[in-house]
């Protein structure tokens, strides 16, 4: 008898072991294939219809396809700019092969960028590195599509800024007849020649051809006006400094990235937000022989089995307005300069 009540506890159990994991089946399924119905959700509706001149009905036939992406969510926990070592980053960024496209997407684009270079007041070395980087000179858009990028992000975990850029995401939308599920973006859902999320899209994006659309992923016209257009309102100075490398001394000329580091300075190194003189950075530990004015950026680097000590200025943070990495903004200038001496050497 007991042999038997034993038995028939374990079924039941086994039953409701079943049941559970079936229900929980039933509600992610459900959860995923009705993401309206999601409290967060609902209340982003809110926001957008209060926000915009999106309607109910239209906001909810651009969301109800969204769908969170895994893959976003392990690149965003796992971006070069933060993961990898200066020389393995620059390695694939500032590579022979993407110096010779990049002097190769110059010379076809000359009369274009040397007209953008002449309206907006911005180095077409500099675009031209920028968007080198972002997609290889176009070759790349991103393998994700801008709703589940941002939709991610604006709700795993939720953020008032992301959710933000899925509303300038529907309006790029509506004003363009466009469905976001089918444009094409990066895992943050960065799109077009430059990678620009949509708050950028909508506020930086230039028609530069004059067709009444602002179409950064098919003109080449818009695409790199935009990128001038960016940097420009951002502060760049056509010919004031970028970044200077100098000399450093001896004893520290041969540190390890470990090292690096590990330095006790006190100022922050190869961060964008440091801005200091020469002065300062010569007093806390950093000597070099240059005297240079203004507000700079130490970036000691362990580059090609060296230490080197570049220092960034006003553009140089400029650039970090577009990506918010002192590794991304030295790689910018770096390809930059490099396509500037093949140009010089070819014409």
């Amino acid at each position: 008898m007991l042999l038997n009540y034993v038995r028939f506890n374990f079924f039941i159990k086994r039953i409701f072991k079943r049941m559970r994991f079936f229900l929980f089946l039933f509600l992610s399924l459900y959860i995923e294939s009705n993401i309206t119905e999601r409290d967060d959700v609902k209340e982003f509706i809110k926001f957008a219809i209060s926000n915009s001149d999106l309607d109910r009905d239209e906001v909810l036939a651009f969301i109800k396809d969204a769908k969170p992406s895994k893959k976003a969510v392990v690149l965003k926990n796992n971006q070069p700019e933060v993961k990898a070592t200066w020389d393995s980053y620059r390695s694939t960024r500032v590579s022979a092969t993407r110096i010779i496209n990049g002097l190769k997407f110059l010379l076809d684009h000359k009369i274009l960028l040397e007209n953008v270079e002449k309206d907006f007041g911005v180095s077409k070395f500099y675009i031209v590195s920028i968007i080198g980087i972002e997609t290889n000179y176009g070759r790349n858009y991103g393998s994700f599509n801008p709703l589940d990028a941002i939709f991610t992000r604006a709700f795993d975990p939720k953020s008032k800024y992301w959710q933000n850029e899925l509303l300038e995401l529907f309006k790029i939308a509506k004003r363009y007849n466009l469905q976001p599920k089918n444009m094409r973006s990066s895992w943050s859902g960065a799109m077009g020649l430059g990678q620009f999320i949509p708050s950028s899209y909508n506020s930086y994006g230039v028609d530069y051809n004059y067709d009444g659309v602002v179409d950064l992923m098919d003109s080449r016209e818009d695409g790199i006006a935009s990128v001038a257009n960016y940097l420009k309102v951002h502060g760049w100075i056509n010919d004031a400094l970028t970044v200077e490398e100098v000399e450093i001394e001896n004893r520290i000329s041969s540190l390890s990235e470990f090292q690096i580091d590990e330095l006790v300075l006190p100022y922050r190194i190869n961060n964008f937000r440091t801005k200091i003189s020469a002065d300062e950075i010569k007093k806390g530990g950093l000597k070099f022989n240059e005297n240079f004015s203004g507000k700079i950026t130490p970036l000691l680097m362990h580059q090609k089995g060296k230490t080197r000590l570049f220092l960034g200025f006003d553009n140089f943070r400029v650039i970090t307005k577009y990506n918010r990495s002192s590794k991304y903004a030295l790689a910018v200038h770096q390809l930059a300069e490099e396509i500037e001496k093949k140009y010089y050497e070819t014409i």
